[in-house]
């Protein structure tokens, strides 16, 4: 099993920071702006930081999942002026298998300027060159055709539907669709 270094990754315009108890309250402010979006797919974390204090011990539990391997959070910051713009996550790590999934969101006010794009392919070559993986997923609300474009845009192959399997915070069910690609694939498209 590989231990990553809990330090920031850093791209054209964005700093993937490790998630620091320090920053809960811009964590806080960010999921409640953007809590009507996140309420499909981020069930777990929105009953995890409904308050300030909640969202603290929920950045302190994401480092403690980093200190065991278990999942590796980040902030997405905005290298020009600091701010926090978003959450990475690579989650789910199968360590035996060599497999993980992804999951992630933008502030509404950054979407569609390809931030997303840029740190999901600095996140696969993480897991796949540093982490080695072999193979990587996504889940997507099956509304969510920007992400969808992301994924696809990044190599990542549409592979099911998952049927009213995804219980959300306001207890409704939704599609989800999985994407996923294999090191050996990613190793082909991949650019520098």
């Amino acid at each position: 099993m590989t231990k990553l270094p809990h330090k920031k990754i850093e791209t054209e315009r964005l700093i993937l920071q490790p998630y620091l108890v320090q920053n809960y309250r811009a964590v806080f402010q960010l999921i409640q702006k953007n809590k009507p979006r996140l309420i499909h797919s981020f069930p777990n974390m929105l009953n995890a930081t409904e308050t300030e204090t909640a969202t603290k011990d929920f950045s302190q539990q994401k480092i403690f999942d980093w200190n065991k391997n278990k999942s590796f959070a980040y902030h997405l910051i905005l290298k020009e002026n600091q701010q926090l713009i978003g959450h990475f996550n690579i989650k789910d790590i199968d360590w035996k298998n060599r497999e993980c999934e992804l999951a992630y969101f933008i502030d509404v006010d950054f979407e569609k300027k390809g931030y997303v794009s840029e740190a999901i392919h600095k996140i696969l070559r993480l897991a796949f060159l540093f982490l080695e993986m072999q193979r990587v997923t996504a889940r997507v609300v099956t509304s969510n055709l920007a992400s969808q474009r992301v994924l696809q845009k990044n190599g990542m192959q549409y592979e099911g539907t998952f049927y009213n399997a995804y219980t959300t915070y306001d207890l409704q069910l939704v599609d989800t669709y999985r994407y996923g690609i294999s090191k050996e694939d990613f190793l082909k498209t991949a650019l520098p």
